[in-house]
C-alpha cells in the first residue's frame, strides 16, 4: 500500500427503516421483546402454584411503544397475585360483606366468622425467570 493514500465510505441511513426496525410493532426489536417475554410468562406458568388457576391463567404481557422506546409489562392484574410471589405472614381472614364465610375443611362443610391463615412463603415465579430474558 502506498502511503497517502486515502479511503472514504458513505453510510446512508434509511431513517424510515431504522424506525420500523427499531420501534415499530413487527420490527425486530419488537419481536425480541414478545420472544422472550413469552418464555418468561410459559416458564411462570409452570412455576406458579395452581388451587383454581386463576393465578396462572391470569399471567399475560403488555407491549407498550413510547417515542424513546419499547416495553414489556409481565404480570397479572388478580388481587392474590403479590401475595403468592412475595408470600404473606399468618393473619386473619374475614367476609368482606357476608356475615360468614363457608368452605369445604376435610370432607364437610364449615362456616366461619374468621379464619386464622398459616401464610404463604414466597413463590417468586415471575423474577425467578427474568433470566429467559438475557438468553
Amino acid at each position: 500500500m502506498r502511503s497517502g493514500m486515502v479511503f472514504s465510505s458513505t453510510l446512508r441511513v434509511n431513517a424510515r427503516e431504522l424506525d420500523r426496525m427499531l420501534n415499530g410493532v413487527g420490527g425486530e426489536v419488537h419481536d425480541h421483546l414478545i420472544r422472550r417475554g413469552r418464555a418468561i410468562i410459559f416458564a411462570a406458568k409452570a412455576q406458579v402454584g395452581v388451587d383454581t388457576g386463576t393465578l396462572r391463567t391470569s399471567l399475560h404481557l403488555r407491549h407498550s411503544r413510547f417515542s424513546n422506546g419499547q416495553s414489556i409489562w409481565i404480570g397479572s392484574n388478580e388481587d392474590h397475585a403479590l401475595l403468592h410471589h412475595e408470600g404473606s405472614r399468618p393473619h386473619w381472614i374475614k367476609p368482606d360483606t357476608a356475615p360468614v364465610m363457608r368452605f369445604s375443611a376435610g370432607g364437610r362443610m364449615v362456616y366461619s366468622r374468621a379464619v386464622r391463615h398459616p401464610g404463604t412463603r414466597p413463590n417468586r415465579y415471575l423474577s425467578d425467570n427474568l433470566y429467559i430474558a438475557y438468553l
